[in-house]
């Protein structure tokens, strides 16, 4: 039986072409899509469509290509639906189908295919063995407005918005992270689906969105193999992609044989080399090791971000001192864990220029002492659902920087924004000519 799964595509311009609908799923992003996925779309007269057509795609690739119900192409809002065919065999390119009607043209499918592993807490709470009580996503919130005074303009460099903690919700927390002032987001890869699926997201979202792909160390010893480094690699190469991560070595949790830790990373340094694009790494408890690694590629070496840090000051003067951006994500509100980088800011061992901000979504939620909070940012951390951090919460993230500095928020925004754009070669975001529709109910 086939692998592949086959999609209803409707509301398409009339003159879409099966090139635009390539570009805009990322169809032509590796060989193995290339070679694996294939359109139908219904013409009228060549140059003339009638506004449907179906895709098929690799089974593992389903959810990603549900993510993009809703996103825009040419001068329409495009509606993606699991195609109903009868018959058996759902990846046969003979299948009769029957265009679906069971879902409204906005809602977003949840997606059970995407992989996700425990990343220090699950998605839904802060237990990563309660499965009992595990929360299940629930719908779009309510838009929190921000005044145009107190938005702070910020790009978030490190966000995971391809796990399924947003598989119901993605355009409603897209928009909102929008509102709040994050105009542009880079999407992390942590294996290779979710890479792939940060891919097509980007391609959806031009200009706001970007992907950075590679495989995390807690799934390397799971995920890493030859196959898995050539579909990276191929990956990498596409425009959309601005940076290789997350990537790295973590020798505190070792859910990843260290040697296998190891081989991954220093393959994906390779890659990053070779395409010479920055390197968002993460390192926890493997400072020495981590180094090695690195300086086997002295001289070809593009921007090294240290992801999320979490260690020592030490560590972070050694960081400074070769070059390295460090980026800070909701673990400095954390009132204990926090403390000892709240201190190495506070002693300047961390210029301004070398600082980045990343919300780490689902994951790093800023909880910050509420009495150091104002009315917006106590709004967008409350907006949050139990156990998921979204990019919204970035303000807080820097207004905590900001203290720490003692400078306003505004200039911490200023500098670590335009040490993003310099060091992920970001192309400003285009304007606004019509926002995506929203519903307070459903997506």
């Amino acid at each position: 039986m086939s692998t592949n799964r086959r999609f209803y595509i409707g509301n398409l311009s009339l003159k879409v072409t099966k090139d635009d609908l390539r570009r805009h799923f990322g169809l032509d992003s590796t060989p193995y899509l290339r070679s694996n996925s294939w359109i139908e779309l219904s013409v009228e007269r060549p140059g003339t469509s009638y506004g449907f057509g179906f895709i098929n795609v690799p089974e593992q690739l389903a959810g990603h290509l549900l993510q993009l119900n809703g996103t825009k192409l040419y001068d329409r809002y495009i509606k993606v639906e699991p195609a109903n065919t009868q018959g058996g065999g759902g990846g046969s390119r003979r299948s009769k189908v029957s265009i679906p009607s069971m879902f409204p043209s906005s809602y977003v499918m949840p997606i059970p295919q995407l992989a996700n592993y425990p990343y220090g807490m699950n998605q839904y709470n802060n237990n990563i063995r309660g499965r009992r009580n595990r929360r299940l996503p629930q719908g779009p919130n309510e838009i929190v407005t921000v005044p145009e005074d107190k938005r702070l303009q910020l790009i978030d460099v490190g966000v995971n918005l391809p796990n399924k903690a947003f598989s119901r919700d993605i355009r409603n927390v897209i928009e909102q992270a929008d509102v709040a002032g994050i105009k542009q987001m880079i999407l992390t890869g942590n294996t290779l689906q979710m890479s792939q699926s940060a891919v097509l997201q980007a391609k959806a979202h031009p200009r706001v969105l970007y992907a950075s792909v590679g495989v995390h160390p807690h799934f390397t010893t799971k995920e890493w193999n030859e196959k898995t480094a050539k579909e990276i690699e191929e990956l990498a190469k596409d425009p959309v992609v601005v940076a290789i991560g997350e990537v790295g070595l973590d020798f505190h949790r070792n859910y990843s044989d260290e040697k296998a830790q190891v081989e991954a990373f220093t393959k994906q340094v390779e890659i990053a080399c070779e395409v010479q694009k920055p390197l968002l790494a993460h390192e926890r408890a493997s400072h020495q090791k981590f180094i090695e690694v690195l300086s086997q590629f002295s001289g070809k070496l593009p921007s090294i971000v240290i992801h999320c840090f979490t260690g020592s000051v030490s560590e972070m003067s050694a960081y400074v001192a070769m070059g390295f951006y460090v980026g800070i994500c909701g673990f400095i509100c954390k009132e204990s864990p926090g403390k000892a980088l709240r201190d190495a800011l506070k002693e300047g061992v961390l210029p301004l220029d070398r600082i980045l901000l990343e919300s780490d979504a689902p994951y790093m939620i800023p909880n910050a002492p509420e009495k150091e909070l104002d009315d917006v940012c106590k709004s967008l951390l409350k907006r949050c659902q139990p156990g998921r951090n979204e990019p919204c919460t970035l303000p807080i993230v820097a207004h905590t920087v900001a203290k720490c500095l003692g400078v306003d928020a505004e200039e911490v925004a200023r500098a670590s924004t335009e040490n993003a754009r310099q060091v992920f070669d970001l192309k400003l975001p285009a304007p606004t000519t019509q926002p995506a529709p929203t519903a307070s109910g459903t997506e």
